[in-house]
């Protein structure tokens, strides 16, 4: 007989978390929803992880062993394939679910077809407890994704049928996430439960801990990436300037300060045409991205080779707006130095 198709697929990568993985197991295994399958995608683990997972005995927990170590995308790539579930939910091996996770992303899902993938937000716990609050709504997050990962994979549930097709991208180590949501945001609607339902665990071997400027790097090109959805003119403004003002560091002249300025009023000018974007959230992820540079200039002198000279100049040069926002906080820095 045909075993019985799950409502949910697990899709749970492992590599040496013996310290942790109970604890992630139980957080799955006490949900509110019980029509789960639990894929245990192991990375030829040196540790006891498996010998914990195996020591459950559950009929829904199955492992997967690979032959080699090959990191987590190809994991994830498994884990996907051979998802049975008509939704697939995510999680890591030294991660918590909120015991009413499942419930929750599942009446989202159920009752909005147009929407594919469902996450949440997120708290940290051990070194630091920090609460990730994504945005909420489809038009926002999509915005967002300009300055910085919007969703975290980890705690989504993703219909199946929409994403099953669609491989993680070998070549995009360790933001393999933040290039998934670039490469699906088109192809249906993303939501985040504005609650925490995911707890994440903060180590010294996380990823973001250990390759956080390689991380940095990629997330640079899937920003780009994105901005040329909108097809501003390549040649004029190139990636090399802009990366400069997208990551705030480097050395930069008052003719590319003026590049980058033009550049964000040419690709809000086409994006009211070509809709790629929200109007309106792409106007606010710009305006938020130019005040951030221009404070970058004015006051944490985090670009090189910038003196007091530079500044004089650019600050002529500046739209009507920023000119007077550099002024006004300059007086009022002024005059708290006079107080104190």
């Amino acid at each position: 007989m045909k075993p019985k198709q799950p409502l949910i697929s697990v899709v749970l990568p492992v590599y040496n978390v013996e310290r942790y993985i109970k604890e992630a197991l139980d957080s799955v295994l006490k949900q509110t929803i019980q029509d789960f399958e639990i894929l245990v995608i192991d990375d030829c683990s040196t540790d006891d992880t498996i010998k914990i997972v195996e020591a459950y005995n559950e009929d829904r927990i199955k492992i997967v062993r690979k032959e080699e170590n090959k990191g987590l995308i190809h994991s994830l790539n498994l884990g996907f394939g051979f998802a049975r579930g008509k939704y697939i939910a995510r999680m890591d091996g030294d991660d918590i679910n909120n015991l009413t996770r499942f419930e929750k992303q599942l009446q989202v899902l159920e009752n909005q077809p147009q929407i594919i993938a469902c996450g949440s937000w997120v708290q940290y716990f051990g070194s630091h407890n920090t609460i990730i609050k994504h945005r909420k709504n489809h038009d926002a997050i999509v915005a967002q994704m300009l300055i910085k990962c919007p969703m975290s994979l980890g705690c989504c549930m993703l219909r199946t049928t929409a994403v099953k097709s669609i491989m993680f991208n070998k070549d995009k180590i360790h933001v393999e996430d933040y290039d998934f949501w670039s490469r699906i945001a088109w192809s249906g609607k993303l939501y985040n439960i504005p609650e925490i339902l995911y707890y994440y665990r903060s180590h010294e071997n996380q990823v973001s801990t250990l390759y956080k400027k390689m991380q940095q790097q990629g997330d640079i090109l899937i920003q780009l990436f994105l901005y040329k959805k909108i097809r501003y003119d390549e040649s004029k403004f190139n990636d090399v300037m802009l990366s400069k003002f997208i990551q705030r560091k480097g050395s930069i002249s008052i003719k590319e300060l003026q590049l980058f300025i033009s550049w964000q009023k040419k690709i809000l000018s086409l994006n009211n045409k070509s809709e790629v974007f929200n109007s309106k959230e792409l106007k606010n992820i710009l305006h938020t991205t130019k005040r951030a540079v221009i404070y970058n200039i004015y006051f944490v002198n985090g670009f090189k080779g910038i003196n007091k000279e530079w500044r004089l100049k650019a600050l002529l040069k500046l739209p009507v707006e920023d000119f007077f926002y550099v002024t006004k906080k300059k007086i009022k820095e002024r005059i708290k130095i006079l107080f104190n």
